[in-house]
C-alpha cells in the first residue's frame, strides 16, 4: 500500500538491529551529527555577522515546528508540550528538553542550518532584542488552521494567533530599523515556512466525540473549509510583508503509530480514510499556491509535498521500524510518557512518539524540502530555489 513506508530515502545505509530499551534519563546518544553538538543551543549570532541565504527566517506551524512556545502556556486540559524528558534526549550532550516534539532537531532547525544561520530561530515567547531581526518561530504544538482545533489539549496558538504575534514582531522590527520602508525591505528578504493542518484532522475532524465537523462536512467539504481559511491567513501574512513562503502539506498521518492503533485499518496497515482525506486538503494547497503566485504582486509561494516524500517506498524500507514509537507511549496517548523508556537504536525508528518523527525522519523531510530529490517533492520550486529567486 502506498504510504506504508515513511521518509526513508536517506536512511537506506542504516543497519537494522534488535530493539533495545534503556532508561530515558540515561539514554545512549545517536551516533550521528547529533552527537557532535555540545551546546543546548548554538550561540545567537546576528545575520549581519554571518552569510545567510535570506535576511531572516520566520516559522509558523504546529508541533512539527514548535521549539518552545508551548513551554510557557498554561494547559487547561492536556499536555501539548514537550519540555520534559525524554524529549530532546539527543538535542545536545546534556539531553535537555527544549519543547521540540522529537528527540533532537526539528524541521525549522535543519532549514535554518541549510540557510546558513549559525543558530536556531528562537521562539516568540522567549526572543529578545535584536535577535528578532534574524527571524522568529511562532509555532505551537496542537495548533491548527481552525481556531477551535486542539482545544482538548488546552491552550494552543492557532495560525491566526501566530499572525497576531508576528504583527507584534513587525512593530518591534520597525522600532529597531526606524522606518516602515526599511522594515518592508527587510521582511521581503526573509523566508517564511508554514507547517500546519495535521491537528485539524487528528485533533478535530477525526475526533467526533469532541467535534461536530465530521458530521457537518464531507472530507472534500472539510478540505475546502481548511484551504479557504488558510488562504485568508496567508493573505494576511502577505499583507504583512511576506513574499517568499514555503507551505508544507500534511504528511501521511494515517500511517502513524497512533492512527494504526486507534482507527480501523486493514491488516494493521495505514488508515486509508485519514490519508485520503488529507490528500484532498493537499490538492487544495497546490491550487492555493498557484493562486498566490498568479494574483499577488511579488508573491513567490511554493508547496512542499510532505505526503509524497513521506510515502516513498523503496525496496529496503523494511529495515526501518515504521509502526511503533521509539519512546514509551501509554495506550491511547500520543506523546511520550514522562521519564519513560526509549529505544537505544533511534536511527532505526521513524517515529519518536505516536505521531512525531525522530530526528532522522525529520532530517529526510527537511533535506528534500530544501533540495528536491524527485519531481514533485516541491511545486513549483524547492526552498533552495525559492530563496534564490529575485525579489
Amino acid at each position: 500500500m502506498k504510504g506504508q513506508s515513511l521518509v526513508v530515502l536517506c536512511l537506506l545505509t542504516i543497519a537494522c538491529f534488535a530493539s533495545n530499551w534503556v532508561d530515558g534519563a540515561s539514554s545512549s546518544r545517536i551516533k550521528s551529527r547529533t552527537k557532535s553538538r555540545t551546546k543546548s543551543k548554538p550561540k545567537s549570532i546576528s545575520t549581519t555577522q554571518t552569510k545567510t541565504k535570506v535576511g531572516c527566517y520566520f516559522v509558523l506551524g504546529d508541533s512539527q515546528a514548535d521549539n518552545g512556545n508551548n513551554n510557557v502556556m498554561e494547559m487547561a486540559y492536556g499536555n501539548a508540550r514537550a519540555d520534559y524528558k525524554p524529549y530532546g534526549c539527543d538535542f545536545n550532550r546534556e539531553g535537555t528538553p527544549t519543547g521540540r516534539f522529537t528527540n533532537g532537531r526539528n524541521t525549522p532547525d535543519f532549514i535554518a542550518t541549510y540557510l546558513g544561520f549559525r543558530h536556531y530561530i528562537s521562539p516568540f515567547t522567549t526572543i529578545k532584542g535584536r535577535e528578532i531581526l534574524d527571524g522568529v518561530n511562532y509555532a505551537s504544538g496542537g495548533a491548527g488552521i481552525l481556531p477551535e482545533t486542539g482545544r482538548t489539549l488546552g491552550k494552543v496558538l492557532s495560525i491566526h494567533k501566530q499572525l497576531v504575534n508576528h504583527n507584534i514582531t513587525i512593530s518591534r522590527i520597525r522600532g529597531l530599523l526606524g522606518t516602515r520602508s526599511a522594515t518592508s525591505t527587510h521582511l521581503s528578504s526573509c523566508l517564511y515556512t508554514v507547517q500546519i493542518g495535521s491537528n485539524d484532522y487528528l485533533n478535530n475532524y477525526f475526533m467526533p466525540k469532541f467535534y461536530k465537523t465530521s458530521a457537518q462536512y464531507t472530507p472534500q467539504q472539510f478540505a475546502t473549509v481548511l484551504n479557504n481559511q488558510l488562504y485568508t491567513e496567508l493573505k494576511v501574512l502577505y499583507e504583512q510583508g511576506a513574499r517568499k513562503v514555503a507551505v508544507f502539506g500534511v504528511g501521511s498521518i494515517g500511517c502513524t503509530p497512533y492512527a494504526r492503533a486507534n482507527f480501523e485499518n486493514k491488516g494493521g496497515g495505514c488508515v486509508d480514510k485519514i490519508n485520503n482525506a488529507i490528500q484532498l486538503f493537499n490538492d487544495g494547497l497546490k491550487a492555493l499556491v498557484r493562486q498566490f503566485n498568479t494574483k499577488m504582486a511579488g508573491a513567490k509561494f511554493t508547496y512542499i509535498d510532505v505526503f509524497k516524500i513521506s510515502s516513498t517506498s523503496p525496496a529496503t524500507s523494511g529495515r526501518m521500524v515504521l509502526n511503533a514509537p521509539c519512546c514509551e507511549v501509554d495506550a491511547g496517548q500520543v506523546q511520550c510518557t514522562r521519564l519513560g523508556r526509549i529505544c537505544a537504536n533511534r536511527m532505526e525508528y521513524m517515529f519518536w512518539d505516536a505521531v512525531h518523527p525522530t530526528e532522522v525522519g525529520i532530517s529526510a523531510l527537511a533535506s528534500r524540502a530544501f533540495k528536491a530529490k524527485e519531481a514533485g517533492d516541491a511545486y513549483p520550486y524547492d526552498i533552495n530555489q525559492l530563496v534564490h529567486l529575485p525579489k
